[in-house]
């Protein structure tokens, strides 16, 4: 396990299994929720949403709407939050931590939602950061991030207002989606990932200027056999190459800077 920096750029992070659907899973929920509660995630939320679902008819395409149904289940702090659906676990935090911490408390509360269902297999396994990459003193943003990912505003005249880059990469079996968004204003959030309010550490709300969004997702995707100690695996797997992308991305200065007291 190596030494977590002093002032790290995570501002949220994200952790999903998908697994074979539970259409009953609201029966199941009271003894669900008295045992998250009793683990240290007490504050409880239902939301329902509209879904756009195509199918195709006699040739012709048919839109139809559905509800679909999460849970929440989050600590009393509001930094980290379960949310169950009838077919994934997600575990999303804004005080990440390390690693080891993470999945740990990832581990434990998809082991408590097996021994309610008894889950048979899994489909995907998915880790994801968000770090709020922001120069210091007199540096400029150029000084935390790799040439590859700063765009062409170096070349070209006038105002930079909007820069994105995106790789999709696979490595012994873990896809890794590197996305950078260089723009100005305050702290962002991707359309697919919002904190749905949780609580965001200060020192990330109170920078408005030019910033990068390094958006890195790792995934690896194939039915298995539910299997907890696996999964784990797979988690340190994905991490692995996660920590190797962000490293490829940004500079050593950047990792020198988030390091100062």
């Amino acid at each position: 396990m190596g030494t977590p920096l002093k002032n790290p750029p995570v501002y949220f992070t994200l952790v999903q299994v998908r697994f074979n659907a539970i259409l009953k899973l609201s029966e199941y929920l009271p003894s669900i929720q008295d045992e998250m509660r009793k683990t240290g995630f007490p504050d409880f939320v239902t939301r329902k949403s509209m879904v756009l679902q195509i199918a195709t008819q006699d040739g012709k395409t048919i839109p139809t709407t559905a509800t679909t149904e999460r849970f929440f289940f989050g600590t009393t702090d509001k930094k980290h939050c379960f949310v169950l659906a009838a077919e994934a676990l997600t575990l999303q935090s804004t005080d990440y931590g390390t690693f080891e911490a993470f999945s740990a408390m990832f581990l434990k509360g998809l082991l408590l939602v097996n021994q309610m269902v008894q889950l048979d297999f899994t489909e995907r396994v998915g880790l994801r950061y968000l770090d709020h990459v922001t120069p210091k003193n007199n540096d400029t943003l150029d000084d935390y991030l790799a040439e590859e990912v700063r765009g062409l505003s170096a070349r070209l005249s006038g105002k930079a207002l909007h820069s994105f880059t995106e790789t999709l990469h696979e490595v012994d079996g873990v896809r890794l989606l590197s996305r950078v968004v260089i723009q100005d204003g305050s702290l962002p959030f991707p359309p697919d990932m919002q904190p749905e309010e949780m609580s965001i550490n200060p020192r990330f709300l109170s920078y408005s200027g030019r910033h990068a969004m390094v958006d890195t997702d790792g995934f690896i995707e194939g039915r298995e056999v539910f299997s907890a100690d696996h999964i784990g695996k797979q988690l340190n797997a994905i991490h692995d190459v996660i920590r190797i992308a962000f490293r490829a991305v940004v500079t050593e200065h950047a990792f020198n800077v988030w390091d100062e007291k």
